[in-house]
């Protein structure tokens, strides 16, 4: 059967005019947890005219990442960050966006990513010196800074905190005004002089002012620096050609935010979730023990800490930082049996597939122990995606692992957090999932001494028992 004679999925019903957008937009969540468990693997709603489709099966997610990748688009939702994002590698497409791939991928070997683990790590110890014991703080702001100090440091080789500072709140309100635009079905465009669109205008030429002075700075260097835009100002393509000064200014701030906020989350949901579960930290502080022994973890740690991974990979996948992606159809096609019209946007939500019980048992609990029996190996490989897949999967994946690791074992040898439970922690999924009014917490010194009772839970864990 041809996809033109095919079938529509099922889906939710919603208003004449704007279709499921109010749910979409008030239970975000909610909205996509019951879509999936109503109608299954497969389907369809609408926001104003904008026809969506919700796929939560492995292999439709792979059909659509992979094998059909060259039919599909980055969605609208992606679009509407373009005028911060430019045509930096998440938002270009097609031949350019190969090539800045090309161009940007050396920058981001192993062997160079790790050269920035001391970075990663001085930067945090920084941060545990300005901390008292007993003192209240949000835990998300307190990881928000120093993964954004440890962004513009490995971007920019930047350590001004007043220019560092100017450039985080610029650019936090720029994201809060693009994603005002997710919520209206018909764009305002941005030509009009509302407030908004006069404030985005300021905002967007005091960020672009400062990343093309730190552009000019890189390139007057007499000898390249060791942070990524000294590597991309040096990076040539197969022609011998370059990035120009527009195309860095882009990929430099798709790196930056790509990179600190998504690293921040995954660390504020990791300790929010440690808190909720004492015996998981337990077993944690006793890993750093055996093999750290209280020093500063390195690079070369990471590999002889399989339980913080899994503790990471198990945080990834109950509360994911990125939450939901999506591609547009450039042309006709067939996915699970049904017809996807060309225009149509496919969402993909890890938040949805993560918790899937056919994949992962008791899938509300946090079980990090569930992935060290080898469980990765023997998921649909579309199970867990936290970065993404296919040729687009995140470039910076390896980098975001390896920096979460050092700063959550650096943190947690010294400090441990009791949650306000006064103060809820909720969900706000914008374009990432942020704790909306931040995860407060008591700061309390952990000590150097643990229970020797906890060494068996710990071999045993290692063991995947």
């Amino acid at each position: 059967m041809s996809a033109g004679k095919l079938p529509l999925p099922p889906g939710p019903k919603g208003t004449f005019l704007m279709g499921n957008l109010k749910d979409f937009v008030t239970k975000r969540l909610d909205f996509l947890t019951e879509t999936a468990r109503e109608f299954g693997d497969i389907s369809r709603f609408r926001f104003g005219p904008r026809r969506i489709y919700l796929i939560n099966h492995p292999d439709l997610i792979e059909q659509v990442l992979v094998t059909d990748s060259k039919h599909y688009i980055k969605h609208f939702g992606a679009r509407i960050y373009k005028p911060i994002l430019g045509n930096g590698l998440v938002t270009s497409e097609g031949d350019f966006w190969l090539r800045q791939r090309r161009l940007s991928q050396p920058a981001f070997l192993k062997h160079r990513i790790a050269s920035y683990a001391t970075a990663m790590t001085d930067f945090t110890e920084t941060m545990l010196d300005t901390w008292q014991p007993g003192s209240y703080t949000d835990i998300h702001s307190q990881m928000s800074g120093v993964t954004s100090a440890i962004a513009l440091k490995t971007l920019f080789d930047l350590v001004n905190d007043t220019d560092r500072s100017t450039f985080t709140t610029s650019l936090r309100e720029v994201f809060d005004l693009l994603s005002l635009r997710f919520r209206r079905p018909i764009p305002i465009p941005d030509w009009i002089p509302t407030p908004n669109n006069r404030r985005l205008k300021r905002r967007l030429a005091e960020l672009a002012a400062v990343v093309d002075g730190f552009i000019q700075v890189g390139k007057a260097r007499k000898e390249p620096g060791n942070d990524l835009l000294s590597m991309l100002l040096a990076a040539k393509d197969e022609d011998g050609t370059r990035m120009s000064d527009a195309q860095l200014h882009d990929e430099i701030m798709t790196l930056y935010l790509a990179g600190h906020e998504t690293t921040a989350l995954t660390l504020s949901w990791t300790w929010y979730l440690l808190a909720q579960n004492p015996q998981v930290e337990d077993l944690l502080a006793t890993e750093w023990k055996v093999v750290l022994h209280g020093r500063t973890p390195t690079a070369d740690d990471i590999p002889k800490l399989p339980y913080t991974e899994a503790v990471i990979t198990e945080a990834m996948r109950m509360l994911p930082p990125v939450y939901l992606i999506g591609r547009e159809a450039t042309k006709n096609l067939e996915l699970g049996g049904y017809r996807v019209p060309k225009g149509t946007t496919v969402f993909m939500s890890q938040w949805v597939t993560h918790r899937d019980p056919r994949w992962f048992e008791k899938p509300d609990e946090f079980k990090p122990e569930r992935w060290t029996g080898g469980l990765m190996k023997r998921l649909p490989k579309y199970a867990y995606y936290p970065f993404g897949g296919g040729p687009r999967v995140c470039i910076g994946n390896y980098f975001a692992l390896m920096e979460a690791a050092l700063i959550l074992a650096t943190v947690g040898q010294r400090w441990k957090f009791t949650i306000d439970h006064e103060r809820i922690v909720d969900y706000w999924p914008s374009i990432t999932l942020l704790p909306r009014d931040g995860i407060w917490a008591t700061l309390q010194p952990r000590g150097s001494a643990f229970s020797s009772r906890l060494e068996p839970d710990f071999a045993a864990s290692r063991n995947g028992d």
